[in-house]
């Protein structure tokens, strides 16, 4: 229950600045949530590995050094594309799903990998797992998950993929952050067992099947409507990504 209503105020009361995608809200709720369901004594080694970087700066790492073409390799791991109406098949590609289940892989080995090794995989996994509960990062690869559809949002031009990752939160920030902190103090102990099921590839469905609702979107813009059938997602996608964020933790790092 502590742990529960600290969350609540962490939520409430984050404050930070707002220029990157499900990236600096998003991904520091996620990171946030994440701690708060951590297994007695894995925060400790979570950050060992992580050094001084935070929890919050792990989530957001690979957004920071997209303007570095050093990690250019990295462009295609934030998202898994395909076509409208397929269905995802993995494939020995690059993608978010793929690079999730790489770097759990590695953890579980942890013991034969360098403190270097296990910290990028774990920027790996704090960053991708909350990239992969942002539907449009699961979306069509012919709008590349929407970034190509253009649109208006609060009297200015923007695209549908920016739109939900971070101006529907941006423009409704405490409304989410309520929204989030609401939800995880519903969690039952079943609901916290079903939502923690380590399965990448059902993750990816879960999040890939809120596509048809982000899609049926007002052609003059987007209106009040759309913005509140759209915030239970996306704060219930935060809440879920949070979750199974530290069951991989937990999972990794357990004694």
């Amino acid at each position: 229950m502590f742990y529960r209503i600290n969350l609540i105020m962490i939520l409430l009361l984050l404050k930070t600045s707002i220029s990157f995608a499900w990236g600096k809200i998003g991904h520091n709720m996620v990171a946030e949530i994440a701690m708060t369901y951590l297994n007695k004594g894995v925060k400790d080694s979570v950050q060992k590995y992580l050094g001084e970087m935070t929890f919050q700066q792990a989530a957001n790492w690979m957004d920071e050094v997209r303007s570095d073409h050093t990690y250019d390799y990295m462009k295609t791991w934030h998202y898994a594309d395909v076509e409208k109406d397929k269905t995802y098949v993995k494939r020995d590609e690059e993608d978010a799903v793929n690079e999730i289940e790489k770097a759990f892989t590695d953890l579980s080995k942890k013991s034969k990998l360098t403190k270097e090794q296990i910290n990028m995989d774990l920027k790996m996994l704090f960053h991708l797992i909350g990239d992969l509960h942002q539907p449009l990062h699961c979306g069509y690869a012919s709008d590349k998950g929407g970034n190509d559809i253009k649109m208006e949002f609060n009297g200015k031009q923007a695209n549908l993929h920016s739109i939900w990752d971070s101006k529907i939160i941006e423009m409704k920030l405490t409304e989410v952050q309520k929204g989030v902190a609401d939800l995880c103090q519903k969690l039952t102990p079943e609901d916290i067992k079903k939502y923690e099921k380590i399965d990448v590839l059902q993750w990816y469905n879960e999040s890939r099947g809120n596509i048809y609702i982000i899609y049926d979107y007002p052609q003059a813009g987007i209106n009040d409507a759309y913005i509140d059938k759209s915030l239970p997602i996306i704060e219930k996608q935060l809440m879920v990504a949070g979750l199974r964020l530290a069951s991989v933790l937990n999972e990794t790092f357990k004694k």
